[in-house]
């Protein structure tokens, strides 16, 4: 792995853990974390676990997988739903637990190869005081789950 350079975003994050991933995204663009109790599963939208209402209106919400992959029905341990702006609506996010780092250093590297897939949302690695997480932002990851929606 190339190293990109040592990064103090200055700003919190949240990382989100999905399975054995860990999402790292800019904190300000997580609108709000819900339980995953308040997801209506009956009659979900296309591949998605099912909808949440947020600003009086409901949104649908996805499950990955740690290999982010779609899942329609969600394992127990997605116990809550990151809310993220998706242009003028929102998109919910499963996710095991979230976690928000304020004044996030660490240190950045380049995708390897095998990691480098077309559409990918995973922008580079952290490596950081408790392991690798991948790095993301709200656009690139509905962007993706908008994709695979499409293509599955």
């Amino acid at each position: 792995m190339l190293q990109i350079a040592r990064t103090d975003l200055n700003t919190s994050v949240a990382l989100l853990k999905i399975g054995g991933l860990s999402l790292l995204l800019p904190q300000s663009e997580i609108s709000s974390l819900e339980l995953a109790t308040d997801i209506d599963t009956a009659a979900p939208a296309l591949h998605s676990a099912g909808w949440i209402v947020y600003t009086q209106k409901r949104w649908p919400v996805y499950c990955l997988t740690h290999e982010l992959g779609l899942m329609e029905v969600a394992p127990a341990e997605r116990r809550a739903c990151a809310i993220l702006a998706m242009g003028a609506g929102y998109l919910g996010i499963m996710c095991d637990d979230m976690m928000i780092q304020k004044n996030f250093v660490a240190q950045q590297y380049e995708l390897p190869l095998a990691m480098r897939l077309p559409n990918t949302p995973i922008l580079y690695l952290v490596d950081y005081e408790q392991g690798i997480a991948c790095a993301s932002n709200a656009l690139r990851l509905t962007a993706y789950i908008g994709q695979m929606v499409l293509n599955t």
